[in-house]
């Protein structure tokens, strides 16, 4: 498969589009001044037990203390009030929620996903095949048993079907050497403090990929140096690292990614057929509904929604990817009364996400004829990371964020070098933002900045001056 990483970097944010046989599958978003949260480490202090709640709060150092379910404490050796904890985010801070916690902890690998506390041996659920599934377990168990005299227990990935024993085995002692300098770390820290984490998102994008990658493009030259050292101490592959000098068109727009930002934003999504989706999310789940629309090319209705959401469904399958949708999802398809062609629908939907990163569990049909499933949530979706709640609407819209707006307006203005003078028109709103921006830019006497009220909040203009 033909896949391209692209980076795009500006001074407060890293974008990165994944495009596999020339179409935008996932986005990922890294802004440089905020922590990441999600698969950090961390030697926490056990501050609350709610037995009514099932649930324990840790102060991990940060501005709200963590949640840690009681069904995890399995894994916490001496769980006391007040007691220190080695503990790790599985779901970074949510809206007002705190993170989410595990003592269960995992430590991903290219090939495996190192469990130090726990002796279980398992793997991917993508590999269907129980045979094929039981003869790799056994082999790689086989494997890794002279140097495992910890009993440690680790989750076998899909990327590790084609590779060489000798690739395995080094991926499994680098794991158990970073789980060791964690411990010896956590002897040394008080409580709270963080024992690991990771330095940027594109070190989890490469290993959750295997480094397959045919090309990756970025604006950033130093960004690219690490991912050469990193590719070339981790993977033995040849990808084209390129960067990108084009002066007169940015990398953001030579990719179109503002496109891309808008089809994410968007609650709408037009089928090719006719019909179209309606995606929204809540603070408890993600609804998406499935409308046939002028769709009325089959004999009957029976035909006419069953291939409707045949369609509907691979669209779901990419947005759930492209928008990094989480938690519960509700998907209302166009009703159906013939049971085999339910079946059939689940199981073509379970192929078409096979291709997600994130672990998707469909279920069956409701009774009220829902079709319900779940992804892993990570972190926020794409819609939160990238919009503020809007001032305007009293919460019932969005706007682009502050990053956003000051991300697209730095990129134009390369795009617009060499230049004498420019006029920069923009709401009020976000007019201080864009003063420092062009002061940190070192463009204060050549960028004029107008305050505009009547400017669309979510728009800004620049035209050079005469």
């Amino acid at each position: 498969m033909d896949r391209e990483l692209v980076i795009i970097s500006s001074k407060d944010l890293y974008l990165y589009v994944i495009f596999e046989e020339n179409e935008a599958v996932e986005l990922r978003v890294e802004y440089k001044d905020l922590l990441k949260q999600s698969g950090n480490i961390y030697k926490g202090k056990i501050k609350r037990i709610v037995p009514a709640m099932n649930a324990a709060f840790v102060d991990i150092g940060e501005d709200r203390e963590a949640f840690l379910p009681l069904k995890d404490i399995n894994y916490c050796p001496d769980f006391k009030i007040n007691e220190s904890v080695i503990v790790q985010v599985k779901r970074a801070a949510v809206s007002t929620k705190g993170a989410k916690l595990s003592c269960k902890i995992t430590l991903p690998g290219k090939y495996l996903v190192l469990i130090p506390n726990n002796s279980h041996i398992s793997i991917s659920s993508k590999i269907e095949d129980k045979e094929q599934k039981e003869r790799i377990k056994e082999h790689i168990k086989w494997l890794l048993e002279p140097f495992n005299d910890e009993n440690y227990g680790y989750i076998i990935r899909t990327s590790a079907v084609d590779v060489s024993d000798e690739a395995i085995i080094e991926d499994f002692l680098s794991l158990k050497q970073l789980w060791e300098n964690i411990i010896k770390l956590s002897k040394k820290k008080r409580s709270p403090s963080i024992l690991y984490e990771e330095s940027s998102k594109i070190y989890g994008i490469l290993r959750d990929y295997a480094g397959n990658f045919t090309k990756i493009v970025s604006d950033d030259i130093k960004k690219l140096k690490e991912i050469k050292e990193y590719i070339n101490r981790n993977f033995n592959k040849q990808i084209k690292l390129e960067p990108y000098r084009k002066r007169k068109v940015s990398l953001y727009s030579y990719y179109e990614v503002d496109k891309i930002i808008n089809k994410i934003l968007n609650p709408y999504v037009w089928l090719k057929n006719g019909g179209y989706l309606v995606i929204e999310e809540t603070e408890a789940l993600v609804s998406i509904d499935v409308n046939s629309g002028s769709h009325c090319r089959h004999k009957t209705l029976e035909e006419t929604a069953y291939y409707t959401n045949i369609e509907a469904m691979k669209e779901i399958a990419k947005h759930l990817r492209l928008r990094d949708l989480g938690g519960i999802v509700i998907i209302d398809f166009i009703d159906m009364k013939d049971e085999e062609k339910k079946k059939a629908l689940i199981e073509q939907f379970k192929n078409e996400v096979k291709k997600d990163k994130r672990p998707v569990k469909i279920k069956n049909f409701t009774s009220l004829g829902l079709l319900e499933l779940t992804r892993k949530k990570v972190e926020e979706s794409l819609i939160k990371q990238l919009t503020d709640i809007c001032f305007t609407c009293s919460g019932n819209g969005y706007i682009k964020s502050r990053y956003l707006m000051m991300f697209e307006i730095e990129k134009k203005i390369s795009e617009m070098k060499p230049f004498v003078k420019l006029k920069l028109r923009i709401h009020p709103s976000f007019y201080r933002s864009a003063k420092e921006l062009i002061n940190e830019l070192k463009l204060k006497d050549s960028v004029d900045i107008i305050s505009d009220i009547n400017q669309q909040i979510n728009k800004f203009s620049i035209e050079r001056e005469e």
